[in-house]
């Protein structure tokens, strides 16, 4: 649960958890200050981890563009770690961040989950509060490698399963939803956020705002022009594209699921949209670019479902 405080002339103050009963602990007290907008810059100061939380955060909104989801992230994960602490965080060393992830063995996911929240919090730590950080060893390589995960085929819709889904959807701006998450593997919060503004049907683009707040676009085939134009003349919508929240989207799609029997959600349709371009032979860095990732890792990681008989498929005898 997060409150805001307000404070006279500044304006709203940071969110600031608001401890539970799971969350307040004896090894974790309230704090009894509003937060301070200038952090302190030595190690002695970190004392009140919730404090310090609250002040990484407004750091990654200012630098990172943290997106919402993101904080509920941090704000989950990292004061699980602070309960179980024993000592100032100044004090964390390897050793602690290791027995605190082993903790988490037999839950692969979420073990990788702590992992990368505590090494992105310790390293916004290290360098504000200018001390050591437990991720790294004195020569500045990484101390704690990253844990495995299972190499498991995530679930992805097949471009059969995305037309039905089209064919089932209800109304115009449902299909048009439908068939953009199809053809575009457009991310949720980059569906709902459309504006009309954004949409040039000219040459089917639409500009949208992904992770870390950055600028994209979106390309669309005929099929999906066609739906979406059908939807601005039967809707004629103003301000947002489609005037829908990811409540009212996940919503829509298991009516669809109900109705079809076809499982989906948004990174279903992103893990379809992905493998089916790397069976029609677009390289790792064009789907990156169409994906709008920052590197080609993703890409290996969304079309696990392209397998040796697409690769066979696609190859060509050298010696003939």
């Amino acid at each position: 649960m997060i409150t805001l405080h307000t404070d006279s002339g500044r304006g709203p103050a940071v969110g600031r958890l608001v401890w539970d009963q799971e969350v307040g602990s004896s090894i974790l007290p309230a704090p009894t200050k509003f937060l301070s907008t200038k952090p302190p810059i030595n190690a002695s100061s970190l004392t009140d981890p919730v404090n310090t939380l609250d002040l990484f955060i407004v750091n990654r909104k200012a630098t990172r563009g943290l997106t919402s989801s993101g904080e509920t992230w941090f704000r989950e994960t990292l004061p699980r770690f602070f309960r179980w602490l024993d000592m100032p965080l100044s004090s964390v060393s390897t050793d602690a961040i290791v027995q605190f992830l082993s903790i988490y063995e037999d839950k692969p996911w979420r073990k990788r989950s702590f992992y990368l929240a505590l090494r992105t919090f310790w390293k916004w730590v290290s360098i504000t509060y200018d001390t050591s950080n437990p991720f790294l060893d004195r020569f500045g390589n990484l101390a704690i490698d990253i844990p495995r995960t299972p190499s498991r085929l995530l679930y992805t819709l097949e471009p059969r399963q995305m037309s039905t889904l089209i064919e089932a959807a209800s109304n115009a701006r449902n299909k048009a939803i439908v068939s953009l998450l199809a053809d575009s593997g457009g991310r949720r919060n980059e569906i709902i956020n459309i504006q009309v503004k954004d949409v040039d049907l000219e040459r089917c683009r639409i500009r949208v705002w992904g992770k870390g707040n950055k600028e994209g676009w979106l390309i669309v085939g005929p099929g999906t022009y066609a739906l979406i134009s059908a939807h601005l003349t039967e809707t004629n919508p103003q301000g947002n594209l489609f005037d829908l929240n990811k409540w009212g989207l996940k919503s829509m799609l298991n009516r669809l699921e109900k109705k079809t029997g076809i499982y989906c959600n948004p990174h279903a349709f992103r893990r379809g949209f992905t493998t089916e371009l790397r069976r029609k032979g677009l390289s790792e860095l064009d789907i990156a670019e169409l994906g709008r990732w920052s590197s080609t890792s993703m890409v290996k990681r969304y079309t696990k479902a392209y397998t040796f008989e697409d690769a066979a498929k696609r190859y060509q005898a050298i010696v003939t």
